[in-house]
């Protein structure tokens, strides 16, 4: 025998190493399944043998290998097959198939926009490193609730959900096939902000807020569905204890400043919107049951009475400001030289409106207006008095002025006279340019008071006592120029008046222009301007000019005595009355004519057709004239017919045309 030799056949088919699972990349813990694979040629019943890291493994002659995934069975595989009945016949090793295993891995969670309107929705993206296979569990919880496992996505969905709410979360993955979880992702809380802003209003919504008022801010949250919020509040960045939509309060001082306001879902804390805007509280300061910083003006409209007219009070606030109620009140002097004042009647509890009407107002009166608002009321503190003059002179109050002229130079004095019923007065100053109230110190007692001018200044002058007031006069003082002497007081009508032109030296020049309501008053030059008989239409503003100087103007009143201004108002009813009915007469007359007129064209008409079919015979050109002429009511023809003969031929008038006299007569009526 030949020596032995020991032949190892070897097979070209090599064999494949396939793994299940086949994903990309195998987690710590996981089964893991690899198989030995012949490729190609006649089955055959084989035997494996496997090494890992050029080491073989024990007991493993099978074509599977399994094991659980750990990072110590990391490595190179590789396989080869013996046939079971040759053990001198086998394939060669495979190339390394590498498993790499890896920790357990931790799920990420991540999310989109946080930012939503109300309504809206947030996306949420579980995922698990760069790996496949997997599906995905989120779970939510909130401070005061444990966690709840909201939904699981497939495989196919990319792990991606979409949440309203806001909240504690987090999620894992799951190997579809094998089970096999991965470890849970860190928690995040997810804060939801709506785009819904909320905005505050104020009520009241007045301007301007006074301390005691009573305050109401309403947090509001625009657009958006219906939803139940809690609110939130907060003064200069410092949070309120209040969470309610209403923030009330009554208004001081102490707490002004900029609110702010933010709504949370009641039933998730973690949805919210941002901070309205800034809400700026302004409260005023004020005494007890008054207010400062405000200021009442009152005017009054006319401020010179007009005789049987009424007088308009106006109150306004300054700086604008709404809400109030108004109260009108009489100015009463007292002896502390200021007012007391006393309600109008039909005032004291207030108007809406900021305007009042006093009728029936005759003499020279002072008026204050004040205002409240509020529950409880705040009360603005009493306006400025503001009067309404009369020049009018009356026995138990008057003033009366030496020289008696609206105009005078600095250089000179006048004396003003309180005289009445009382023994205390006191003389009153308004200058008219600066809105100026002055008491002109000491109270005169039926006296005189000399009142040295020392500037250019427009005044009205009046006396009071008590309730009474005196008349009014406007006084003016000039420092060079001309001056206009015309009276203070009105001057009643059919009396006479004269004005002159004066200078500062005293000197009345002759040749002087006269102006009234800034027309000239006749185109030529003269030393004064008299009115005989003073009437009414003599009332306006004059002035005079001379060499290039013009006086200011003054207005000249003209006083109607109460029996006149009563014969002119029945002179002028009966006037009336008279006017309406001479047009209804007129009226009347006009309708009648007309009506005859109709009648009378019929009755000429059937005459003129009467007559021609009567004689069988044509109308004679003379019949037809007096048709014509009686048909547009002349009856001149119709009264030489009348005369025994016709004037023209000396023949009778029945024989001139075939016309009756019973029908002329008619004809005529």
């Amino acid at each position: 025998m030949s020596d032995e030799v020991i032949i190892w056949i070897t097979f070209t088919n090599k064999p494949v190493i396939t793994r299940q699972p086949s994903w990309s990349q195998i987690f710590q813990g996981e089964k893991i399944t690899l198989t030995c694979e012949v490729q190609g040629g006649e089955k055959t019943d084989w035997r494996y043998y496997w090494r890992r890291n050029s080491r073989s493994l024990p007991n493993e002659d099978e074509k599977l290998l399994q094991f659980t995934a750990s990072e110590s069975l990391s490595g190179e595989y590789e396989c080869m097959a013996r046939r079971r009945d040759d053990s001198y016949s086998s394939t060669t090793w495979i190339e390394a198939f590498t498993v790499s295993v890896l920790q357990k891995p931790r799920a990420t969670l991540t999310s989109g926009t946080t930012t939503i309107s109300v309504g809206g929705s947030v996306s949420l993206s579980c995922s698990v490193r760069d790996s496949d296979g997997w599906k995905y569990e989120f779970y939510r919880r909130t401070l005061s609730t444990s966690w709840e496992k909201l939904v699981e996505t497939n495989v196919g969905d990319n792990g991606v959900i979409q949440v309203s709410k806001g909240g504690i979360y987090r999620c894992r993955g799951e190997r579809e096939t094998s089970g096999y979880v991965s470890d849970m992702s860190d928690e995040a809380t997810i804060r939801i902000t709506f785009t819904n802003k909320p905005v505050i209003t104020r009520q009241p919504s007045w301007s301007q807020i006074f301390q005691g008022e009573k305050i109401t801010l309403t947090c509001e949250v625009q657009g958006g569905e219906k939803t139940d919020w809690r609110y939130y509040w907060r003064r200069n960045s410092r949070s309120l204890p209040e969470d309610e939509k209403l923030l009330q309060f009554t208004a001081s001082e102490s707490l002004n400043g900029e609110y702010g306001c933010m709504a949370r879902r009641r039933d998730d804390f973690y949805s919210s919107t941002t901070w309205s805007e800034a809400f700026t509280v302004s409260v005023l300061r004020s005494a007890p049951s008054s207010t400062q910083g405000l200021k009442l003006v009152l005017s009054v409209s006319p401020s010179w009475l007009i005789p049987g007219a009424s007088v308009t009070l106006i109150c306004h606030t300054e700086p604008p400001s709404a809400g109030w109620s108004f109260y009108w009140f009489k100015a009463v002097p007292n002896s502390q030289d200021s007012y007391t004042y006393e309600p109008l009647p039909g005032t004291s509890s207030g108007t809406a409106n900021n305007s009042f009407t006093v009728h029936g107002q005759t003499h020279t009166a002072g008026y204050a207006c004040s205002a409240g608002r509020g529950d409880p009321l705040i009360y603005t503190q009493y306006s400025r008095p503001t009067f309404v003059w009369s020049s009018g002179v009356h026995p138990s109050a008057s003033l009366t002025v030496n020289p008696d002229r609206v105009q005078h130079f600095t250089s000179e004095s006048l004396s003003l006279t309180c005289e009445g019923s009382s023994s205390q007065w006191r003389l009153i100053r308004f200058l008219t340019d600066d809105s100026l109230l002055s008491f002109l110190l000491p109270a005169t007692i039926n006296g005189s008071t000399y009142i040295k001018n020392e500037a250019p200044r427009k005044a009205v002058y009046w006396c009071e006592s008590g309730t009474e007031f005196s008349n009014a006069v406007n006084i003016s003082t000039h420092s060079d120029g001309v001056i206009l002497v015309s009276p203070v007081y009105p001057v009643p009508v059919g009396e006479s008046v004269t004005l002159l032109c004066v200078m500062k030296t005293g000197n009345i020049p002759s040749d002087v222009f006269f102006y009234k309501n800034n027309k000239l008053i006749e185109n030529e030059r003269r030393g004064e301007m008299k009115i005989s008989a003073v009437s009414e239409s003599d009332e306006g503003f004059y002035k005079c000019q001379y060499n290039g100087r013009e006086s200011a103007q003054s207005w000249m009143a003209v006083k109607v005595s109460r029996s006149e201004s009563s014969s002119f108002h029945v002179w002028l009813i009966f006037g009336l009355v008279c006017g309406v009915l001479l047009i209804f007469i007129l009226c009347l007359l006009w309708c009648y004519k007309c009506k005859k007129r109709s009648c009378w064209s019929r009755r000429i008409e059937s005459l003129y057709v009467n007559q021609s079919s009567a004689t069988n015979q044509p109308v004679t050109q003379s019949e037809s004239q007096l048709y014509s002429s009686l048909l547009h009511g002349d009856v001149s023809l119709y009264e030489s017919l009348r005369r025994p003969g016709n004037p023209a031929n000396g023949e009778p008038a029945q024989d001139y045309i075939n016309v009756t006299s019973h029908q002329l007569d008619d004809l005529h009526e």
